[in-house]
């Protein structure tokens, strides 16, 4: 790091550093009520580590700008953009990313549900909570236009349209 870089990092770490922790603070807080202590910790935390190097180098990218409304837009937003991805990367720290928040919800399920864990997990698709239980297995899409009853929509068609949706739908071989 070269000296004028440090003399400017340690000239506004400080009042960076006031500008971060109210935010850090509400983030923590938030932590703290959904997930406890530890939530506290792992959020407020994340939140410091990405919104202090955020903000400074946001304050640093509007050094040179003369409007002092651009150069807080600038500041401000790198803070928030900071906080956002501290945000994630405490939620990855507490819970290990979505495939393990995805089992832990199955889990939960399977407990309020009174059903075996087993039966939760076949009944939604691999790696999503979209319940597959109820609907049509799959079909043909040809299989399906059988199914409709004539008089059909096509009936509305020109004899030009119908000839080449019917080619679409049967093509020669």
């Amino acid at each position: 790091m070269s000296p004028l870089a440090g003399k400017w990092l340690r000239d506004n770490l400080g009042s960076a550093l006031k500008a971060v922790l109210p935010g850090t603070a509400l983030t923590a807080g938030f932590g703290a009520l959904g997930a406890g202590p530890t939530g506290a910790l792992a959020y407020g935390a994340s939140d410091l580590i990405t919104s202090l190097p955020a903000t400074l180098l946001g304050r640093y990218a509007g050094r040179n700008l003369k409007s002092k409304t651009a150069r807080n837009v600038l500041e401000t937003g790198a803070n928030i953009a900071g906080s956002l991805v501290g945000t994630e990367l405490g939620s990855a720290m507490l819970m290990g990313g979505q495939p393990q928040q995805i089992a832990q919800q199955i889990e939960q399920r399977s407990v309020v549900n009174q059903m075996p864990l087993i039966d939760q997990i076949s009944d939604l698709s691999p790696g999503t909570q979209y319940q597959m239980s109820g609907l049509p297995g799959p079909q043909p899409f040809e299989e399906l236009l059988s199914q409709v009853q004539s008089p059909s929509w096509m009936q509305y068609l020109d004899p030009a349209d119908q000839a080449m949706l019917q080619g679409v739908i049967r093509p020669r071989l």
